[in-house]
């Protein structure tokens, strides 16, 4: 890790002269953003293209008390266009294209169509487009980089996220006021939740790219990286998140032994967690662990089901049942109805992606998306049988936050890079790409090597 603060030094600058910007510059972090993303493009800084769009993504995630930085807010926007605009420049150099978004093209073709009833097109117009190009330009970015610099992009990937982490850490002892809320770790994030999601969708991409490449990380490096991931996914205190984390350990278990095997364990499990769920105020006392759970919070869900409800009779009322009312209608109808909600103990919105999308996009958008997570995945698992473990145990997580159906959040960055991993040859099959490589030329080419670390080249 030591290596990789090294060699990319000059990105953690540059983040630092973000944040300065943010804090002290004003409107100018409007313009530096995209001015960044060029100047990477300038250097062929490729990784920290991506890496600097990741942080961005995170700060922008900071709680709004933080008013200084509110600012990143908006100003992402900026960074996904410049990236945007890299990538159809030059999208010669970029082929062949990342089959990801194609699998998703009927959803988002779809999509533009519920803005008919948007009650506020221009955010509906800029969310839905930002979402497609998400997963357009995420997954080629992954490939080129990988094409490049093999798995060690994907190693110095692992320890950006490691080291956003730590330093999140270490602001504690600078103030515990930004890192801390109620007695739970948030790190930058706006919630603990945020923070757990972060952390799990982290624990699914180190463990696939082991999964994938067993030398990619020595014995101490991998005790090192998943030790400090389950360390901050149990500081924040997330109970969803560490749920979903279980749930893919333990699937991954039986897919790998057999996709038959896996899905019987899958509807045990849902017997079970029926089971668990009517006796689970008993069980966590009985256990003691009242305070991870929070247990004055089981019963009402944290005020999770009230939304739900509320949510699901303005789906109804509002004739958003069939096509939705466009990307950021949920948003826009939670927002008015703010009042009553706070009224009512509620101080967030959805807390469902499975019901925002359906605000958005009616049951057909949410048919059309499924259909297309169900084909990737069901594809992935041709290659990697671990597929499977990572699509339930994420849809387990996303039936309490809404996270997946957000562009410019954290969250869906990195399960679109999990995506991208499972599903294109270059990454999921590249030990037989490297020996065909090796078997025609007799030496690996600069596009098609792959790095792999040694006991000796430590980070």
């Amino acid at each position: 890790m030591i290596q990789f603060l090294r060699s990319h030094a000059t990105l953690l600058v540059v983040v630092l002269f973000w944040v300065f910007s943010a804090l002290f510059l004003g409107p100018l972090i409007y313009l530096l953003l995209p001015a960044t993303v060029f100047f990477f493009r300038s250097r062929d800084m490729w990784p920290e293209m991506l890496f600097g769009f990741l942080i961005i993504l995170i700060l922008s995630d900071i709680s709004p008390e933080f008013v200084a930085l509110r600012s990143i807010k908006s100003a992402k926007y900026g960074i996904m266009i410049a990236l945007a605009l890299v990538f159809l420049l030059e999208t010669n150099r970029f082929a062949p294209l990342s089959r990801v978004f194609n699998i998703f093209l009927p959803f988002f073709v779809y999509s533009f169509f519920p803005l008919v009833q948007s009650s506020d097109v221009v955010n509906g117009i800029s969310k839905t487009i930002s979402y497609g190009l998400l997963y357009l330009i995420i997954p080629n970015y992954v490939l080129y980089n990988f094409r490049r610099q093999g798995w060690t992009f994907i190693r110095n990937l692992i320890f950006f996220i490691l080291t956003v982490l730590i330093a999140s850490y270490l602001l504690r002892y600078l103030n515990p006021r930004y890192v801390i809320i109620a007695g739970r770790f948030r790190g930058l994030f706006g919630n603990p939740n945020g923070l757990g999601i972060f952390c799990y969708l982290s624990f699914v991409l180190a463990s696939i790219s082991v999964y994938l490449n067993r030398g990619l990380f020595n014995f101490r490096e991998k005790v090192f990286v998943f030790a400090t991931l389950a360390f901050f996914l149990v500081l924040c205190g997330s109970r969803t998140s560490v749920v979903s984390a279980v749930m893919f350990l333990v699937f991954s278990r039986f897919f790998s032994v057999s996709p038959f095997l896996g899905f019987f364990f899958f509807f045990a499990f849902l017997a079970v967690a029926e089971l668990v769920a009517s006796n689970l105020s008993l069980i966590v006392m009985k256990l003691g662990l009242q305070k991870f759970f929070r247990l004055e919070t089981l019963d009402d869900g944290s005020g999770r089901y009230f939304a739900w409800a509320f949510a699901w009779t303005k789906i109804n009322e509002g004739g958003f049942f069939l096509f939705g009312g466009g990307f950021g209608n949920d948003e826009w109808v939670m927002r008015h109805n703010y009042g009553y909600l706070r009224s009512m103990g509620h101080h967030g919105g959805v807390h469902n992606s499975y019901l925002t999308m359906w605000f958005n996009t009616g049951i057909m958008g949410v048919l059309l998306f499924f259909r297309s997570y169900f084909l990737l995945f069901l594809k992935a698992n041709k290659k990697a049988p671990i597929a499977f473990a990572i699509m339930f145990s994420t849809m387990f997580s996303v039936l309490y936050e809404s996270w997946l159906t957000g562009s410019l959040n954290p969250f869906t960055i990195l399960l679109v890079v999990v995506m991208t991993m499972l599903t294109e040859d270059d990454i999921v099959q590249w030990e037989e790409r490297q020996q065909e490589t090796s078997g025609e030329s007799g030496e690996e080419t600069a596009d098609t090597r792959v790095v792999v670390p040694t006991w000796s080249s430590r980070a």
